[in-house]
């Protein structure tokens, strides 16, 4: 499976109407760090067990416009669907050995920071 699959794959398992956190494990590198305006973390199951906090029933879908990359880094465009309403995103996607090691994520938090529309 190609990178570009796999950022596409990652997006079908996380985002599928119900976020599904634990589904996307089996994509990560077990050092894999994560970044974004609000969250961080610095290993494949802090990430995951982050997540896990807003649990696995969240109404949240995405949208992908767009997946570039050559090699090992991936970028994707992505509007989110989810509790804070609709936003802009980009992820960022490096990769090691077939695995996702890194993900930047872009985006605006202030809808999430104003608590939602």
């Amino acid at each position: 499976m190609s990178n570009t699959e796999i950022v596409r794959d990652y997006f079908k398992r996380f985002f599928s109407e119900k976020a599904r956190h634990s589904e996307v494990r089996s994509l990560l590198a077990d050092d894999f760090v994560f970044r974004d305006p609000m969250m961080s973390a610095s290993s494949a199951d802090e990430s995951v067990a982050q997540l896990k906090q807003f649990g696995d029933e969240l109404d949240m879908r995405v949208d992908v416009t767009q997946v570039v990359g050559e090699g090992d880094v991936v970028a994707a465009l992505v509007d989110f669907h989810g509790p804070a309403g609709p936003m802009a995103y980009s992820h960022w996607f490096t990769f090691r050995g077939g695995r996702i090691s890194r993900l930047q994520v872009i985006y605006d938090p202030r809808p999430f920071l104003q608590g939602g529309k």
